[in-house]
């Protein structure tokens, strides 16, 4: 028989926050990318609905990526929590450069509505990790 591991104090507060910051980020970014779908589609036409809906996709992939990282680590130290928030940080930060040096000349969408709903798609996803931070009531300091 072998007994229960028993998680770290900090493993439920870490997994419950990042579930929290994940549903309400995913609500309101999901909310304004299909506002910027359209937006896009109604001031570009055709190209800029499809520059929407990649500019939408790619911001929520890369906002998700955030909280499935805090999930996933969630069971290292706090020390590796952060570690683990850096890495997924700069991922991010190397996959939206390649991404955008690839994709700079194309004609496949409107640029601008592509740029605009990432930008819409990320403050929105930023807001709602904020506001699902705050309603977690997590303490974040251990005495």
């Amino acid at each position: 028989m072998t007994e229960p591991s028993q998680d770290a104090p900090h493993v439920a507060s870490v997994l419950r926050l990042a579930a929290t910051m994940q549903r309400i980020a995913l609500i309101i970014a999901g909310a304004t990318a299909v506002i910027a779908l359209a937006v896009g589609f109604a001031l570009r036409g055709g190209p800029g609905g499809i520059g929407a809906v990649v500019g939408g996709v790619v911001a929520l992939g890369l906002g998700l990526l955030g909280t499935v990282v805090m999930a996933r680590t969630a069971r290292a130290t706090p020390a590796g929590v952060m570690v683990g928030a850096m890495a997924a940080f700069a991922g991010k930060l190397l996959f939206l450069l390649v991404f955008l040096l690839l994709l700079r000349d194309t004609t496949l969408f409107d640029n601008q509505a592509f740029a605009f709903t990432m930008l819409a798609v990320t403050v929105a996803y930023i807001t709602g990790e904020v506001i699902g931070f705050v309603r977690a009531k997590t303490p974040v300091i251990d005495l």
